[in-house]
C-alpha cells in the first residue's frame, strides 16, 4: 500500500501558482515590449535655466534655482536654436498634482523662437504656488501626442 504525502498537494499548487506568475511576467513583457515606442529621435534642448521671474516686465533676474519660496515667481528660459525645423516640440510645467500650470507649444522651433521664457502660472484662485516638486518638460510630439521628453528640469517650491 502506498501512503498520501500531505505535501504533494501544497507543492503542485505552489507549482501551479508559479506557472501562472510566469505566464503574466511574459504576457506584461510582450505588451511592453509592443507597445513601447523605442524609436528615439536622439534631439535633446538646451533650458538655459530656471529663474525669478517678474509677470509685470516679463523677465527673469538671478542666478538659475532649483528651489523657490511659494511667493516666487519663477519661469524656465529655452534654447530652441539647437533644434530642427520640421519637428514639432511644446513645454510644459506641471505641478505636484501633475496638473499643467504653464506651457508653451505645440509647434515648430521657429515660431517657439518668441517663448523662450515659460512661467509657471498661480493656479486660478490662489495667491501663491502650491509647495512640492514642479517638473519642467521639452517634449517632442507627433499625432498631437508627446513621444520622447528632449529635456526636464525639476524645482522645488518649499512650503515656507
Amino acid at each position: 500500500m502506498r501512503q498520501n504525502d500531505p505535501v504533494t498537494g501544497l507543492y503542485r499548487t505552489l507549482i501551479a501558482f508559479a506557472a501562472v506568475g510566469v505566464l503574466i511576467l511574459v504576457a506584461g513583457l510582450a505588451e511592453f515590449a509592443y507597445f513601447e515606442p523605442v524609436n528615439s529621435s536622439g534631439l535633446h534642448v538646451h533650458i538655459v535655466g530656471v529663474f525669478r521671474y517678474d509677470p509685470a516686465t516679463h523677465q527673469t533676474s538671478g542666478p538659475d534655482r532649483q528651489v523657490f519660496t511659494r511667493s516666487d515667481q519663477f519661469a524656465a528660459e529655452v534654447d530652441w536654436s539647437g533644434l530642427p525645423s520640421n519637428v514639432v516640440v511644446q513645454a510644459v510645467w506641471f505641478d505636484s498634482f501633475q496638473n499643467v500650470v504653464g506651457s508653451a507649444g505645440p509647434d515648430v522651433p521657429s515660431r517657439l523662437a518668441g517663448d523662450r521664457l515659460i512661467p509657471a502660472k498661480v493656479p486660478s484662485g490662489l495667491k501663491f504656488h502650491l509647495p512640492g516638486e514642479y517638473i519642467f518638460a521639452v517634449e517632442r510630439v507627433v499625432g498631437g501626442q508627446p513621444v520622447e521628453v528632449l529635456a526636464r528640469r525639476i524645482v522645488e517650491v518649499q512650503r515656507s
